[in-house]
C-alpha cells in the first residue's frame, strides 16, 4: 500500500504532481537568479566556418515582424516579444512553461561581420542567420621562406 502511495505513476496522486511542480518552479528559481531569466533566453547553436557563422535560433509561436537583429563588429543581437496567449475567463492554469514575454540574446561571434551581407531566415518557428566574415578578418596563409 506504501508503495502505491509513493508511486509517482499512480494516477490521481496529487501529492508527487505538486511535488514534481515545485521542484521545476524552484529549480527554474535558481537558474534565474544566478544567470538572469533563464525563460527569456531562446535556445541558439552557433557554427563557424572559415567563411562565416551560422546562428540557429528556436523561436516557435513568433512572426518574423516580431524580431529585431542586429549586427556590429562581433556582436550579434536578437530580440523579439512573444505574446501571452489569451485565456478564457475561469481557466486556472495548471502548469505554464511555454514562454511570452520579451527575449534579448547577445552573442559574441569569434570574428568581425561583414554586415552589409548577413542573410536570415525565418521557417517554422526556427531563425537561421548566416554571418560572413569580414575580409579582413579571414585567416591569412603565410608562406615561409628559406633564408
Amino acid at each position: 500500500m506504501l508503495f502505491r502511495i509513493l508511486d509517482p505513476q499512480t494516477k490521481g496522486n496529487q501529492f508527487w504532481r505538486d511535488f514534481d511542480r515545485l521542484n521545476d518552479e524552484l529549480t527554474r528559481s535558481i537558474l534565474d537568479h544566478q544567470f538572469g531569466s533563464s525563460s527569456n533566453f531562446p535556445p541558439v547553436n552557433v557554427y563557424t566556418k572559415e567563411e562565416e557563422a551560422l546562428v540557429t535560433c528556436l523561436l516557435p509561436g513568433l512572426e518574423p515582424d516580431q524580431i529585431e537583429i542586429n549586427v556590429k563588429d562581433n556582436l550579434l543581437s536578437i530580440h523579439g516579444r512573444k505574446k501571452a496567449e489569451e485565456l478564457a475567463e475561469g481557466t486556472e492554469v495548471h502548469r505554464r512553461e511555454i514562454f511570452s514575454g520579451e527575449f534579448h540574446r547577445t552573442l559574441e561571434l569569434p570574428f568581425r561581420v561583414d554586415q552589409e551581407h548577413v542573410l536570415a531566415k525565418f521557417t517554422n518557428g526556427i531563425l537561421n542567420i548566416h554571418l560572413p566574415r569580414r575580409e579582413e578578418d579571414k585567416p591569412k596563409k603565410v608562406s615561409i621562406t628559406i633564408g
